[in-house]
């Protein structure tokens, strides 16, 4: 920067000959920022460092004796180079054609190399530490980070050192076009082997090292890191290619099983792992193969599945060289030192990638620093972690081909994430953990008008596009869509889902909702409002008959648009849009105090279902480790330490102003199992679109059972009160729906949803 000083016509005696050249004063300072102050006449005027148009300020000395101006002139030299060094002190810059010998000061370089951008983000960190560790943090700090591409040799770990203040934030942004920061190593030694196979050398690599990280959901001995190919994740060679195999007949309850399809023959030494589905169609994990036994056509597992096995299941085997043979495969041969793969069209490999780290980027007591335009992809684990921190914004970022979450929040604070474009990851979205719910404090973490894509990739159920834990947090204008497994789990207290769309999930999987939570009582304060949630057919096994060596799976089959399952209770599910919503719309699976009202469901199945269920050990443990009956819990929450009637019974819920529209013949469009006492069943509108509307109901106070009861029959017995049967005159666009002018809603007194339903913006991500 360049600063002109013009102070007095009147020098004062005694200025040497080096101060008084012509009247003209220089004076250079070299510190962050190169700057000269030249005094000539009695104006000032700045210049800054990219020779922008000067800025002239008033004469300060015009009217000054020489012998007082020159004390002034000197305080004010020096007041000007101390602010400067210190207030402009506040940009660093990155780029792929920087030097980390360089002071980072500058977007381009200069020919000497010391004047310029860093190379990488690790030296820009280091900077900003050692801005602080001088006392030179006095305002805000940006690290610009030119268009390129970034491979990180370790994680960037953000700790104390790294944070910022609330009027002095930490900025980290991409800047003149696309910005990618990869965990992954690029093969660049690659050749055609055995068409259409490729063969990468990677003898000498740390590939070995890299361990597959086990856990509950993942076991075995597959390679750590994953293969993409043109920016697409492959598969590890699989059997069969594509589809499912099955389970014939368990052999023990957990590891050992025949199969229908006839096995394939494995190598010795094989690292073969299982993907399975064990005992349901809603929860798959993966597990070591012990033995192959082709002649019972039998596998046994190197540990217990986590449900009992049975006939009919899914699962197929990856990781076996002689089963490379299909686009989109790969296999790591660890003794010959290489990786073999088929890519998956017909287009020769121009980028190929092997994740390495586990992570780009960990957070650990940050706070106030933001990072936005950033693309980060790569790694085998989640791309982000975060625990313990506070205040932190990620915006208009792309997270994509990672071998876990995108990001994953744990015991932080006002942590938002907004306007992102996360897809292809190997587990979920984001997962928002905060607050304490001893004191219901709330965390105030935010999930707002992120696209949500193709998340699941690896395992595929319980990982959701967002996951709210702990108390208020909050997901809303989300668009989340095609992925194998729920949309979004909630548990914890307080948390708010609000104008999100959600479209084609739990594709994989059955007994699944777009919207989830369970096994709680405690679960109060959640709201689920203004979603709409549409087109959803789920995936699950509909016969098996062994014996005729038969079995059938179905699309659709068992999803739900919101479902409250296992006796959760305490949730507000407000004026949401559900139409095409799967098997129910919204379930009550035996909760209590659940509140469904001002909604619209158009269903071929259930619209709402509310059943009864026996509480189990774990809801009752779960119930006496919450702190419910103090004053904080109580106050808040007054049904919870209420006595219950019957713990058995689904109770003190209320229904009311929702339209239902039934568009199947003979349909049952609602299911009751609940008693009459303490529910609230009123001003709901129903209509069926081909025939009269009927009604599967079961009022356990009074030991009374209908299945397919006509409207007429469920109003005569009193429990549901001042609804009416009638067509709502309604079309639905998209999002929204109208009305006509005499439009029967009126006399559930039906409010308006809101027409900003779903995404505001359009992320400027790719």
């Amino acid at each position: 920067m360049k600063i002109a000083g013009y102070y007095s016509n009147n020098m004062a005696a005694g200025d040497s000959a080096d101060e008084v050249r012509a009247g003209q004063l220089n004076i250079t300072y070299l510190s962050r920022w190169y700057m000269q102050i030249t005094t000539t006449g009695n104006s000032l005027v700045y210049n800054n460092r990219d020779n922008d148009a000067p800025l002239a300020i008033p004469p300060l000395f015009s009217s000054m004796r020489a012998a007082q101006a020159r004390p002034i002139k000197l305080l004010l030299l020096i007041s000007l180079l101390c602010q400067c060094s210190i207030a402009l002190s506040a940009d660093f810059y990155v780029s792929t054609a920087g030097n980390d010998q360089a002071d980072g000061m500058a977007a381009k370089p200069e020919t000497s190399g010391s004047h310029g951008p860093f190379f990488s983000l690790a030296r820009a960190q280091q900077a900003v530490r050692e801005q602080k560790a001088q006392n030179r943090f006095n305002e805000p700090i940006t690290v610009h980070i030119r268009s390129g591409d970034y491979s990180l040799p370790k994680t960037l770990t953000f700790n104390i050192r790294d944070t910022g203040f609330a009027d002095r934030p930490i900025r980290w942004q991409g800047e003149g076009g696309p910005v990618t920061i990869s965990a992954g190593t690029s093969l660049t030694d690659c050749t055609p082997y055995q068409p259409p196979t490729w063969s990468c050398n990677v003898k000498g690599q740390t590939f070995t090292n890299l361990k597959y990280q086990q856990n509950h959901r993942q076991q075995g001995a597959v390679p750590g890191f994953e293969l993409f190919v043109n920016d697409r994740a492959l598969h590890l060679a699989r059997w069969p290619n594509s589809d499912w195999a099955h389970i014939k007949i368990p052999t023990d309850d957990r590891t050992r099983f025949s199969s229908f399809e006839p096995l394939p023959p494995l190598e010795n030494n094989s690292k073969a792992q299982v993907h399975i589905f064990a005992g349901n169609d809603w929860y798959d994990q993966y597990i070591g193969v012990k033995t192959l036994e082709s002649a019972s056509n039998t596998l046994t597992l190197d540990d217990k599945t986590a449900y009992h096995l049975a006939s009919g299941r899914r699962f197929y085997l990856q990781n076996i060289r002689s089963e490379l043979d299909a686009p989109g495969e790969w296999f790591y041969d660890q003794s010959e030192g290489k990786i073999l793969f088929i890519p998956i069209d017909s287009a020769s490999p121009y980028q190929v990638t092997a994740s390495t780290l586990p992570n780009l980027l960990t957070f650990d007591g940050v706070r106030h620093v933001s990072f936005s335009r950033l693309s980060f992809r790569y790694s085998t684990g989640h791309a982000i972690k975060i625990d313990k921190s506070e205040h932190l914004n990620f915006t208009d970022i792309e997270i994509n081909n990672t071998g876990g979450k995108a990001i994953e929040v744990k015991n932080s604070t006002h942590v938002t994430i907004a306007h992102c474009h996360i897809h292809d990851t190997g587990e979920g979205g984001i997962l928002l953990s905060g607050g304490d719910r001893n004191t219901l404090q709330p965390a105030n973490n935010t999930a707002h008008n992120n696209r949500i894509h193709d998340f699941g990739r690896v395992v595929m159920t319980y990982m959701p596009a967002i996951e709210l834990a702990g108390v208020g947090n909050q997901a809303t204008h989300n668009l989340i869509t095609d992925a194998p497994g729920s949309g979004i789990l909630v548990s914890g207290n307080d948390h708010l889902i609000e104008k999100n769309e959600i479209h084609n999930v739990c594709e994989q999987a059955s007994d699944c909702g777009a919207i989830y939570s369970g096994r709680d009582w405690t679960y109060h304060g959640n709201t689920i409002r203004y979603n709409s949630i549409h087109d959803l057919f789920g995936y699950g096994l509909k016969k098996i008959d062994v014996t005729q060596n038969s079995f059938s799976y179905a699309r659709p089959d068992g999803v739900r648009a919101i479902y409250l399952d296992d006796e959760v209770s305490g949730f507000n599910v407000i004026g949401n849009l559900l139409y095409n919503p799967g098997m129910i719309g919204i379930q009550v699976g035996g909760g209590r105090y659940t509140t469904i009202e001002n909604n619209i469901i158009v269903t071929d199945k259930y619209a709402i279902t509310v059943d009864q269920r026996q509480p189990s050990a774990e809801i009752k443990r779960r119930l006496a480790a919450i702190p419910y009956r103090n004053p904080i819990w109580s106050n808040k929450y007054p049904a919870l330490s209420a006595p219950m009637h019957n713990e058995n019974w689904p109770e003190n819920n209320s229904i009311i102003r929702n339209i239902v529209i039934s568009t199947a013949a003979n349909n049952w469009g609602l299911r009751y199992r609940m008693p009459d006492a303490s529910n609230n069943i009123a001003h709901n509108l129903v209509w069926n679109t081909s025939g009269p509307f009927k009604i599967s109901y079961e009022i356990l106070d009074r030991s009374k059972k209908r299945d397919g009861a006509l409207w007429t029959e469920w109003v005569n017995e009193g429990v549901e009160k001042n609804s009416v049967e009638a067509d709502p005159c309604m079309t639905i666009t998209g999002n929204n729906l109208k009305f006509c002018s005499d439009t029967p809603v009126k006399k559930i007194n039906f409010q308006p949803l809101p027409e900003d339903i779903g995404l505001t913006s359009i992320s400027a991500t790719p």
